[in-house]
C-alpha cells in the first residue's frame, strides 16, 4: 500500500448494532479488502445536478450557454473487522449514511483525550449546558495548555478535541468527537486501529484531564429508559418545558456547520423554514399535524439543517436536538445531542457542600414578599438608610458606549455590592454571576475610566453622596460581593446554577474579595 498520508475519518460500530448496520447496507455492492485487512468497501454512485445559485448566476451572463455548475460527489465506506471490533472509514459524504444508533458516540473523543497531553491542545469544541444552552469553540494558533482555553468542566460538555498526540504513529494531529480524524498512510491502518481500540477503553486520560469526567455519558440502557420515561412525563408540563432548549447536535460534526435555517418534518418542495431551532417551533409543528408533542414524536420528527442556499447540510431527530436538565432519584442528569449524561456524585457533593456554607453579608436585606419583581424589590432595598439603589441605572462606558449596571444595591458602610435575581432557572443565575464578574473586572481594574463613570452616576442619582472612595482603585479585600436570590436558597437552585455560584465564589475569593450569598 502507498506510504502517502491520507486524512481518515474512522467510526466504531456498537457490537450489538453491527448486524443492523450491515443489513441496512447489504443492498450495495461490496469489494473485499486485501490481506492483512479483513473487511470490505462499499462504493456509492455519484450524484450530479446544479445548485440553486447556478440559475441566478446565468441570469447575469450575456451568454450563459457554456456556463456549467454541475458537480459530482462520489463517496465510499471501508468496513474493517479487527480485534473483535467493527470500524468504518468514510470517504466523501458517506458518513451521512450512518445512523447514530449504530455508533459508539464517544469513540473519537475518548481516543483523542487519551492521546493528547493537556498542554498540547489545539482546539476544543464545547456545549455549554449552564445558563442559555449554546456552543463554544476555541482554537489556539499553536498547541497550548487547557488552562489557556475558556473551559469550565463543571458547566461544559466537551464535544470535540484536537491536538498533538503523544504517539507520533497517530499522525501530527488528531481530532475526535464521535469519529476519529487523523492523517496516516493506509499501510499503517491495521496498527492504528489496534491502538485506537486500546485507547478507547483506557481511562488513563483522567490523569491529564482530571476534571473532564464531572459529567459522564450514561451507558446503562435501563437507566437511559428510565430517564426517557421521566422526560416524557415532564414534556407534558408547560412550565417545565420553558427550561427545554434545542440545539443542533455536535457529536457527528466533522466540520462546523453554518446552518441558516431549519425544517421540521418532511422536506418537501416548498418546506416551511424556521430561522431558529426552538422547542416551541417543534411542538407547534407536531400539533399542527395532529400529533402530541411527546417523546415518541420527538424521536420520529426529522429536523433538516439547511445552509444559506437552502441545501441540506444534515438531518437529525428533534430528540437529538433537545437540551434539558433532569433530576431522577436525587441524581442529576443532562440530555444533550441525543445523549444522556450523569453528573458525578462526588462533584455534586462538593457543589452542595459549598452551597451549605456560603456566608451571608454583614447587612441583611429585607425579606422578599414573593410578588414583587426584581426592580420593585431592589427599589425597596434602596430606600433603607445607608443603601443606594442602582438597579436599571445604566452606566455608559467604553468606546461603543456599552451599558452596564454595576450593582443593584450598594451599602457603603459595610462596603457591600448586592446583585439580586429571581433564580427560577440556571439562566437567571447566569445573568447574576456575569454581573458580579463584570463589576469585579471593571470597578477594581487599574484603569479608572469605569470608576469615573460610576462617580457621575452617583452624582446624578444620589446627590450629596460621597464619591471619594472611587478616586483611586479600591482594594479587593475591603469589599463584599453579595449574590441575592429572591425566593430560593443556594441548595434549592437548579444544579448548574449551584455550579455557577460555586465557581464564582471560588474565583472571587482567589482574587481577594469577600463573597456572600443571601436568600430573601
Amino acid at each position: 500500500m502507498s506510504d502517502q498520508k491520507l486524512p481518515l475519518t474512522i467510526y466504531l460500530i456498537k457490537p450489538d448494532r453491527v448486524a443492523a448496520f450491515e443489513k441496512d447496507l447489504s443492498v450495495h455492492t461490496t469489494f473485499t479488502l486485501a490481506a492483512p485487512l479483513d473487511g470490505y468497501v462499499l462504493s456509492f454512485p455519484p450524484s450530479s445536478g446544479e445548485p440553486p445559485w447556478a440559475a441566478a448566476i446565468k441570469e447575469t451572463l450575456q451568454d450563459p450557454t457554456n456556463f456549467s455548475a454541475f458537480g459530482q460527489s462520489p463517496s465510499a465506506m471501508m468496513v474493517v473487522r479487527q480485534d473483535g471490533n467493527t470500524f468504518v472509514l468514510t470517504f466523501g459524504h458517506a458518513a451521512a449514511r450512518l445512523e447514530d444508533a449504530w455508533l459508539e458516540r464517544d469513540f473519537g473523543r475518548r481516543v483523542s483525550l487519551n492521546s493528547i497531553p493537556s498542554n498540547k491542545l489545539i482546539e476544543i469544541h464545547l456545549e455549554q449546558v449552564f445558563a442559555k444552552w449554546h456552543v463554544s469553540k476555541e482554537r489556539a494558533p499553536r498547541a497550548a495548555s487547557v488552562e489557556e482555553f475558556g473551559v469550565e468542566f463543571d458547566r461544559d460538555l466537551v464535544a470535540r478535541v484536537e491536538g498533538i498526540p503523544k504517539d507520533k504513529g497517530l499522525g501530527s494531529t488528531i481530532r475526535g468527537a464521535t469519529s476519529l480524524r487523523l492523517k496516516i498512510p493506509l499501510g499503517d491502518l491495521s496498527a492504528t486501529l489496534t491502538k485506537a481500540a486500546a485507547l478507547y477503553t483506557s481511562t488513563k486520560y483522567k490523569k491529564d484531564w482530571p476534571e473532564i469526567d464531572n459529567i459522564n455519558p450514561v451507558t446503562d440502557d435501563v437507566l437511559w429508559t428510565q430517564l426517557d420515561i421521566q422526560l416524557d412525563k415532564e414534556m407534558k408540563d408547560a412550565k417545565a418545558m420553558k427550561k427545554m432548549v434545542m440545539i443542533a447536535p455536535l457529536h457527528r460534526q466533522e466540520e462546523d456547520l453554518s446552518t441558516d435555517s431549519y425544517v421540521f418534518g418532511r422536506l418537501g418542495k416548498n418546506p416551511v423554514m424556521a430561522p431558529y431551532l426552538l422547542f416551541e417551533g417543534w411542538s407547534n409543528h407536531v400539533k399542527s399535524i395532529g400529533h402530541p408533542a411527546d417523546l415518541a414524536e420527538a424521536k420520529k420528527t426529522a429536523i433538516h439543517l439547511l445552509d444559506g442556499e437552502k441545501n441540506e447540510l444534515g438531518k437529525c431527530s428533534a430528540y437529538d436536538c433537545f437540551g434539558y436538565e433532569l433530576t431522577l432519584n436525587q441524581r442529576q442528569y443532562i440530555l444533550s445531542s441525543g445523549l444522556w449524561y450523569e453528573v458525578d456524585a462526588d462533584f455534586i457533593a462538593r457543589v452542595n457542600a459549598l452551597a451549605k456554607k456560603l456566608p451571608p453579608p454583614k447587612e441583611i436585606l429585607p425579606a422578599w414578599d414573593g410578588k414583587s419583581d426584581e426592580g420593585q424589590y431592589n427599589a425597596k432595598c434602596g430606600q433603607r438608610a445607608g443603601f443606594l439603589h442602582f438597579d436599571a441605572k445604566n452606566i455608559l462606558y467604553g468606546g461603543g458606549q456599552s451599558k452596564f449596571e454595576f450593582c443593584d444595591v450598594l451599602h457603603l458602610g459595610s462596603k457591600t455590592l448586592y446583585f439580586a435575581k429571581m433564580a427560577n432557572k440556571s439562566s437567571g443565575v447566569s445573568h447574576l454571576v456575569e454581573q458580579v464578574r463584570r463589576t469585579a473586572e471593571l470597578l477594581f481594574s487599574e484603569d479608572g475610566e469605569f470608576r469615573r463613570a460610576v462617580q457621575q452616576s452617583i452624582k446624578k442619582h444620589h446627590k450629596g453622596e460621597s464619591t471619594a472612595w472611587l478616586d483611586s482603585r479600591p482594594k479587593n479585600s475591603d469589599w463584599n460581593l453579595c449574590m441575592v436570590s429572591l425566593g430560593k436558597s443556594a441548595l434549592d437552585l437548579p444544579f448548574f446554577a449551584r455550579c455557577s455560584v460555586r465557581r464564582l465564589y471560588i474565583e472571587m475569593r482567589r482574587r481577594g474579595f469577600d463573597v456572600s450569598f443571601l436568600a430573601v
